[in-house]
C-alpha cells in the first residue's frame, strides 16, 4: 500500500487552514475546494461566471502538481450560493471539462465573503505518472 503524499504548488490559492491543496495516494487525487481568487493577485472576480472559470483553473494547477488534468477528473462538487445561478455556472463547466464529463454533485450553500462558488474534485492519475 502506498503512503498519502501532499500536494502543493504555488499556482493555486494557498491553503487558508488546516489542510492540503490535494492529497494523493497511489493513482488516486483527491484535491480540496478551489475558489475563484487568483493565486498571483489575491483578487476575486466579482461575477459568478469570472469566479467559476478561476477556480477550474486553480483545479487545474492542483492536479497539474498531482500529475494528471482535468480529463483525469473522475468525480466533482460544485458549491454555489445562489443555486439560481446553476445554468450560468454549468455554461462555464461545460466549456472547461470534456466528454465524457465527470461524475457531479451540486449543491446551494452558504460560502465565506464575496465567494459564490467552490468546486473540489477526484481524479485518477495516469499510470506512467503513480510508478
Amino acid at each position: 500500500m502506498s503512503e498519502l503524499q501532499q500536494v502543493s504548488t504555488q499556482h493555486a490559492p494557498a491553503p487558508g487552514g488546516t489542510y492540503s491543496q490535494a492529497i494523493v495516494h497511489g493513482r488516486s487525487v483527491w484535491t480540496a475546494g478551489q475558489v475563484g481568487t487568483d493565486p498571483a493577485t489575491g483578487e476575486l472576480p466579482g461575477s459568478l461566471e469570472g469566479q467559476v472559470e478561476q477556480a477550474i483553473t486553480n483545479l487545474e494547477a492542483v492536479l497539474a502538481a498531482a500529475g494528471c488534468g482535468l480529463a483525469d477528473v473522475v468525480r466533482t462538487t460544485c458549491f454555489l450560493t445562489r443555486i439560481e445561478d446553476f445554468a450560468a455556472f454549468d455554461a462555464v463547466y461545460r466549456r472547461r471539462f470534456a466528454a465524457p464529463f465527470p461524475a457531479r454533485s451540486t449543491v446551494g450553500v452558504a460560502l465565506a465573503g464575496q465567494l459564490l462558488f467552490e468546486i473540489e474534485a477526484s481524479a485518477v492519475r495516469p499510470e506512467a505518472v503513480a510508478g
